[in-house]
């Protein structure tokens, strides 16, 4: 397998909850530098499903938007 080739998507309903966290979440101001970076996406491949999270790096909350119900 090529790992250049590997590739990750969010759903609609997957990007309408991040949105909704983030901006949630940003309402604070706290300073993340100049290019941003407070949060994190993290996309494991595991044997039944996807899983999908994304991590506020200032806080270190965590929204979980994997899809279980397609497992």
């Amino acid at each position: 397998m090529n790992y250049t080739e590997l590739a990750f998507s969010l759903d609609e309903k997957q990007v309408e909850a991040i949105d909704k966290w983030i901006k949630e979440l940003s309402k604070d101001k706290s300073y993340t530098g100049a290019i941003g970076g407070r949060f994190r996406y993290s996309f494991t491949p595991t044997t039944l499903g996807l899983v999908v999270k994304i991590t506020d790096l200032v806080s270190n909350k965590e929204l979980d938007v994997t899809d279980y119900e397609s497992w």
